[in-house]
């Protein structure tokens, strides 16, 4: 059975963006039938009185008096608030309605049926800049992808109500009821929108972004020096010609065809249902999923190639001389199919095209395209069609090919649109004041080894390489190897092989991505390939200084499927955890550092500093940076890799980004349950607290005891006592497993009381829960907390002794356990500091003198990290630096609150 919530996800409608949507829909939806109502009116009239000459001349009076509203409107869009200036739209809109009724009542004259149709094009540009203003700024360029075709649908049902009225009132007197009706619908939609300017913020906020580079042609210094707004004006100025002047072929055709005004309008009417209907279907249904199949630039190019095919048919019809009955069919269908791709497909995309500009200047571009640009065209085609109206011996086949140059016109500047539209998306999400491109300029444009002719010496870089492991010595090793150049790239690439300890392998794939040399690149990328993941990272932090190569692309993408699968492998093992779960939290932070890998692999295939914006973008707070940032990647990576990244994106449940990756990558092949699968990679693919978390919560069998074997005796502390915890809940519960596992490791008994006996110690698992309940790392989840460990340095103080003087050099922090301590200046007790408060955090920062003393106020058992250990972490883990940064600058604001 459907419910709402199952048709909203079908429609692509989020459960927070439902009332926005209906409160547009109506919106629409009330200006359609306002709309409709007055352009039926207009056509009433002018259909009566020789249309071959008038309409072409309500086509140029609508175009001036639309160019005349237009500039009206840009000017109050400067001057007004945008929320101040949609109401005030369709207050004049309201009141001119009122005085084309006026008109109907008193005017039966060719010149009051033309002011009828220009007043209906001032009523349609009018509310076009007003509802699409709104929309513009509460929509971000992703929703709008998802939502304009389903919010512009609002006025397809209005219309083809509209186009029935047409019908059924076909005569003079008539009319006013159709006005009157107008009037109030237009009415009803300024309640709507005060009610929609209530539950949002309407407001077109500049927003800081980098300068353009100024233009020199006169052209781009009046689009603002930009290529998008140009190209958008002058593809809608061609299209809004071809538009008229088909428009204009349809109507006098049928015209000539039935003579009678009743069957005039009767078909008339009958076609504009039957269009709006069909636009209606093809927005509601087919619109987004059309959008996703085809993506934008297939969008943008479908209208200007089908109509120019539509055009060019009309020569192959002339030529096979066909009757009047053909010719009206085929007006009809290219009319019908016209307005069709027009409103169901063209305008929803083209009105997405503005979104990556900044606010106010999203605002003046739809102005400026709508206000100027488009009545242009309709200036342009109503004056053509007047002049080829007055010569009969072209009227027939001259509009076509006008029409059809116009056409290939659009198709032209609608290709180069697209590009325009991603390099302003990329500008969207550059840094306001970057120094990247100065930066990269000053890079050598050799590689560095060939600025210095230092002779090959193996062994001495074998020897440095060693000693990047070295706290005090390894600065020294490192500049020395720069200095060696060519001839250090041996030992660092022996380096970064299988087997070598972490800390050296990740300061030789430092050094190595310094140099930039072919051989160490060839190195990285193998180190990439590495299943390990802390591995990849490095590897892809030190490529970071390299160009992608088109002939590793391979080996890239195929880490990105990987990738994709592990992910696909850990949401369905995430799906039916609780969100506060401690195997749900440790999941998490491993999907997100899958995310952070994906994105260094896409640097090594995609321009890199795109790629780097868009993973700014996506972090950002600000939602639109983040819109722009995924359209960034839409359009620029494989469509089932953007998939798969934006349901890591997602808010949205794990069982929903399961599915998805199981629509993209196919079933899951494996059964093994979670827990398992992760003690059975190990440390190979997952943080060593996700381990720690799995031998917890599984509960082994006997098949399974070999994979928890290293474990028992792993050096890694955190690992051998989640181990030893679980198995000697097993001697109790289940001893055929605990008996199968003395059998396979003798030495259990023995490791099992050596876990007892340092009991009185604080085990790994609980220092993890200290740094979690201390402010200074609170924010930073137990996977990061757990590589601290190692260096937490258990300390006791007794009551009274001092545990460093104000003055003395600062190279540790302390975490309170047990006990108190006081900070003093002089006599004056400062603070009183207690368990899981810390004191002495800047010393992780610098070396300077301690600014207070610090003395146990009562016995002390306290964890001390140092200065050099923790740069270690911090160079290896960098949001444990984001997170300090951020406490301390929270400690700063309150200070000089006070």
């Amino acid at each position: 059975m459907f419910t709402s919530s199952t048709w909203y996800r079908l429609l692509g409608v989020r459960p927070d963006e439902t009332r926005t949507v209906w409160l547009f829909f109506l919106h629409n939806f009330l200006l359609g039938i306002g709309t409709i109502l007055v352009y039926v009116a207009a056509n009433v009239i002018l259909l009566e009185n020789n249309p071959e000459r008038n309409l072409p001349l309500a086509y140029g009076t609508a175009a001036l008096a639309m160019m005349a509203a237009g500039r009206v409107y840009t000017y109050f869009e400067h001057h007004l608030v945008l929320q101040k200036l949609a109401g005030r739209v369709l207050v004049a809109v309201v009141v001119l309605a009122g005085v084309l009724g006026a008109l109907v009542l008193l005017g039966h004259s060719v010149a009051a049926a033309v002011a009828i149709m220009a007043g209906y094009r001032v009523i349609y540009l009018l509310t076009n800049l007003e509802f699409w203003g709104v929309s513009a700024v509460v929509f971000d360029v992703r929703q709008s992808k998802r939502l304009f075709g389903l919010i512009s649908a609002g006025d397809m049902p209005a219309k083809a109500l509209g186009a029935g009225l047409a019908i059924i009132i076909h005569a003079h007197t008539d009319l006013l009821y159709l006005l009157l009706t107008a009037f109030a619908a237009y009415g009803a939609a300024l309640l709507v929108v005060k009610a929609t300017l209530r539950s949002h913020d309407v407001e077109a906020r500049p927003v800081g972004r980098r300068q353009r580079v100024a233009g020199t042609s006169v052209w781009q210094r009046w689009f603002g020096n930009n290529q998008l707004v140009l190209s958008i004006c002058l593809s809608l100025t061609a299209i809004a010609a071809v538009t008229t002047g088909v428009e204009y072929s349809f109507f006098v055709n049928v015209k000539h065809k039935f003579h009678d005004q009743t069957l005039v309008m009767r078909y008339v009417g009958g076609v504009l249902a039957l269009t709006y209907l069909l636009a209606m279907l093809f927005k509601v249904g087919l619109a987004q999923v059309t959008l996703d199949r085809l993506g934008i630039r297939r969008m943008l190019l479908t209208l200007p190639g089908t109509v120019l095919a539509g055009l060019l048919a009309f020569g192959a019809l002339s030529w096979l001389g066909a009757g009047e009955s053909t010719l009206l069919i085929y007006f009809c269908g290219l009319y019908l199919g016209l307005e069709v791709l027009r409103r169901a497909v063209f305008d929803p995309v083209f009105l997405v095209l503005f979104q990556p500009l900044a606010p106010p200047e999203r605002l003046q571009a739809h102005t400026l395209a709508k206000g100027y640009y488009e009545p242009l065209g309709m200036g342009l085609a109503g004056l053509l069609l007047f002049f080829t109206a007055s010569h009969e011996a072209i009227a027939e086949w001259l509009p076509f090919v006008w029409m059809a140059l116009f056409m290939a016109g659009a198709l032209f500047f609608l290709a180069r649109t697209y590009g325009h539209y991603l390099a302003e998306l990329q500008h969207s999400l550059s840094q306001r004041f970057s120094l990247t491109e100065e930066l990269r300029t000053e890079l050598p444009t050799e590689p560095m080894a060939a600025v210095t002719q230092a002779p090959t010496d193996l062994a001495e870089a074998q020897e440095l390489t060693k000693l990047l492991t070295d706290k005090k010595r390894r600065a020294a090793a490192t500049s020395r190897l720069l200095v060696l150049g060519p001839a250090a790239v041996p030992a660092l690439v022996a380096a970064l092989q299988p087997g070598t300890p972490e800390p050296l392998a990740r300061r030789s794939a430092s050094v190595a991505g310094q140099l930039r040399l072919p051989e160490g690149r060839r190195a990285l990328v193998a180190l990439a390939q590495q299943p390990h993941p802390t591995r990849r990272e490095v590897a892809l932090r030190a490529l970071r200084g390299f160009a992608p190569v088109a002939a590793d692309a391979p080996i890239f993408q195929g880490l990105v499927e990987d990738e994709l699968r592990l992910a696909q492998r850990l949401l369905h093992g995430l799906a039916p955890l609780g969100i506060a779960s401690e195997l749900a939290r440790a999941l998490d932070y491993e999907l997100d550092r899958i995310e952070q890998r994906i994105f260094g692999l896409l640097q090594q295939l995609y321009p890199p500093q795109l790629i780097v914006d868009a993973q700014r973008g996506v972090a950002h707070a600000a939602r639109e940076r983040q819109a722009n940032a995924l359209e960034i990647l839409d359009n620029l990576i494989p469509r089932p890799w953007y998939q798969g990244l934006q349901a890591l994106l997602d808010v949205s449940p794990a069982a929903e980004k399961a599915q998805v990756f199981d629509q993209l990558l196919g079933p899951l092949a494996t059964t093994t349950a979670l827990p398992a699968y992760i003690i059975q990679q190990g440390e190979v693919t997952f943080s060593d607290w996700t381990v720690a978390v799995a031998l917890r919560q599984h509960m082994p069998t006997l098949g399974q005891l070999p994979d928890w074997l290293p474990y028992f005796t792993s050096p890694n502390a955190l690992l051998q006592e989640s181990a030893l915890t679980a198995i000697n809940h097993l001697a109790t519960s289940q001893h055929t497993i605990y008996n199968e596992a003395l059998r396979l490791l003798p030495a259990l008994p023995q490791l099992l009381m050596s876990h007892h006996a340092a009991a009185a110690h604080l085990p790994a698992q609980a220092r993890v829960g200290l740094l979690r309940h201390t402010a200074l790392f609170a924010e930073t989840p137990e996977n990061v907390l757990s590589s601290i460990v190692p260096i937490m340095q258990e300390v006791t103080f007794p009551a009274g002794h001092q545990i460093f003087a104000k003055g003395d050099l600062g190279a540790s922090l302390y975490i309170v356990y047990e006990g108190e301590v006081g900070i003093f200046n002089g006599p004056q007790l400062l603070t009183t500091f207690r368990q899981g408060d810390f004191f002495g955090e800047l010393a992780l920062l610098d070396a300077e003198p301690r600014s207070a003393t610090a003395v146990a106020q009562s016995a002390v058992r306290a964890f001390r990290l140092d200065q050099d250990d923790f740069y270690d972490v911090m160079e290896e883990r960098g949001e444990v630096l984001r997170n300090i940064l951020r406490v301390l600058c929270q400690r700063l604001r309150r200070q000089n609150e006070a």
